[in-house]
């Protein structure tokens, strides 16, 4: 879903280095930090709403919810469960670096230390730190356009220096033509392929193409996997004024 794995909170210049030949400004124009701000940008708008169904499946059991999720900009994401009725009111909200999940069987709001940001997010195969520093690629990751051909790109993200990121290297492959992800490969400091997100059903929504399908694979659990399929996507729609505060994350 949209406030799952939007990407990006203020973008800077990040200095390119060619890889096989390609620079930034080969690429149409565009650097790999703009190109990767726009693909990532695709869900939001000034404001945004969706409702969402999310499937887990794993080596012991699967888990189906419908979420609905409300942002504000690239700092603001709230998200609840809809469905089942058992998980109704679960709720995430993440201010800029700051998050909160609460829990309505237990009216237990808990602010996400560091020291929980690597675990799962509503039970997915995305972690807690996924939904916070996934907005700041272009501040963690020095980007550059690896590949290239009139269709399609290839965008690789090194870890700067100072960067506190899991990632050893991210790739992007974008379609051009529509400004879209196609799939994003994670891998970790040794070079191994660590989990694929691959993106499909795409259509055009208020002007824009967006992907309605996502699927997240770990490599390690070939078997297993989390998809998310949008049922409604929105933009530039009126929010409720305190809509994103701990009050009213505790709202059911």
């Amino acid at each position: 879903m949209k406030g799952v794995w939007k990407i990006a909170v203020v973008f800077a210049f990040v200095s390119l280095i060619s890889i096989d030949g390609y620079t930034a400004d080969e690429l149409k124009g565009m650097s790999a930090v703009e190109l990767i701000r726009k693909v990532e940008t695709q869900y939001q708008g000034k404001t945004a709403h969706s409702v969402a169904r999310m499937k887990v499946v794993t080596e012991n059991w699967t888990r189906e919810m419908t979420l609905e999720s409300w942002s504000e900009g690239r700092d603001t994401f709230l998200a609840r469960i809809l469905s089942p009725k058992k998980d109704q009111g679960t709720a995430t909200l993440r201010i800029k670096d700051d998050m909160w999940n609460y829990i309505p069987k237990i009216d237990r709001m808990i602010k996400i230390p560091s020291s929980l940001m690597g675990d799962s997010w509503m039970g997915s195969h995305l972690t807690n730190d996924d939904i916070v520093k996934e907005n700041k690629i272009d501040e963690l990751y020095d980007l550059t356009v690896a590949e290239s051909d009139e269709k399609h790109a290839k965008i690789v993200g090194i870890p700067k220096p100072d960067a506190a990121v899991v990632w050893g290297r991210i790739e992007y492959n974008v379609d051009l033509e529509r400004t879209i992800p196609v799939d994003i490969l994670y891998y970790d400091e040794d070079g191994e392929l660590v989990r694929t997100m691959a993106f499909d059903n795409v259509k055009l929504v208020d002007q824009r193409w967006l992907p309605m399908r996502m699927m997240i694979e770990p490599e390690d659990e070939p078997d297993e996997y989390t998809e998310f399929l949008y049922d409604e996507i929105e933009f530039d729609v009126k929010l409720k004024k305190d809509l994103f505060s701990i009050r009213s994350l505790r709202a059911r």
